[in-house]
């Protein structure tokens, strides 16, 4: 398993999400290397790098020959504005770190190779040679006796990100608009669902009590047209022939 140099395990994930997380919270530099040449050399670049406000991913990886370019790697790639990479005699024969510079040039990253071995551009036969012809090329002064990159190299490093740093920046911070945007764009539609819910809810009960009104109308008009209805014009004809109480019928005796 692929971890940060600090030992920390990468997120897992591979989706839209993870991605722009990984951009948000991304990397400046990218050390792709070969364990054979000079492991303490990579370990002080990153040192030195961070002591100058950059971030640095050191690859812990080991690989065992067959297995795919880890994932996690590929991530880390991704999400980096750079590679760097340290050309020596081990780097220039490692199937690894030459994967590594072809997935930083499909995902468009800048490569940059510290040159261990005296001049890569004149070394004829380098399997890295081709691959990074036109790239940008430091030349590290004392070669593949350097125990840590030297001021001229790292000051090299340093002009070469003054201009893409700012860019990154801008894309980080595009990054987190959209993901605002897109946060608050998943809370308003939440909203919307919850507000039609409620309105087909009342729509519901609405329907329900206009139903059995009419239902109920409906019944009360049969009841006056059927034998109920017929049963009170009756009795309404019987009471009419009635004698008034007030003027036909009296309750006093007759004096004459």
């Amino acid at each position: 398993m692929t971890t940060d140099s600090n030992g920390s395990t990468p997120l897992k994930g591979n989706g839209p999400i993870s991605r722009w997380i990984d951009r948000l919270a991304g990397f400046d530099f990218f050390i792709s290397y070969a364990h054979a040449d000079l492991p303490g050399y990579a370990d002080a670049l990153q040192r030195q790098l961070h002591a100058r406000g950059f971030k640095a991913f050191l690859d812990k990886q080991v690989y065992v020959p067959g297995d795919e370019l880890n994932a996690a790697t590929r991530r880390r790639i991704e999400a980096s504005s750079k590679l760097i990479v340290l050309v020596g005699p081990a780097a220039s024969d490692s199937y690894w770190v030459r994967q590594e510079i072809e997935t930083a040039l499909r995902l468009q990253r800048p490569v940059i190779a510290i040159d261990l071995l005296g001049d890569l551009s004149d070394r004829e036969g380098n399997p890295l040679g081709q691959l990074l012809r036109d790239r940008i090329h430091i030349r590290e002064p004392d070669g593949i006796r350097s125990v840590q990159p030297s001021d001229a190299t790292l000051n090299a490093l340093a002009r070469s990100f003054q201009a893409t740093r700012r860019d990154s920046l801008r894309l980080r911070l595009a990054f987190a608009g959209a993901l605002f945007f897109a946060l608050l764009a998943g809370v308003a539609l939440w909203q919307k669902q919850l507000a039609d819910a409620r309105y087909l809810a009342h729509k519901a009960l609405c329907d329900d009590v206009v139903a059995r009104v009419a239902e109920g109308r409906r019944k009360i008009e049969d009841l006056r047209i059927g034998v109920f209805g017929e049963l009170i014009a009756e009795v309404t004809t019987t009471l009419a022939q009635l004698p008034d109480p007030e003027t036909d019928l009296k309750c006093e005796p007759d004096r004459g």
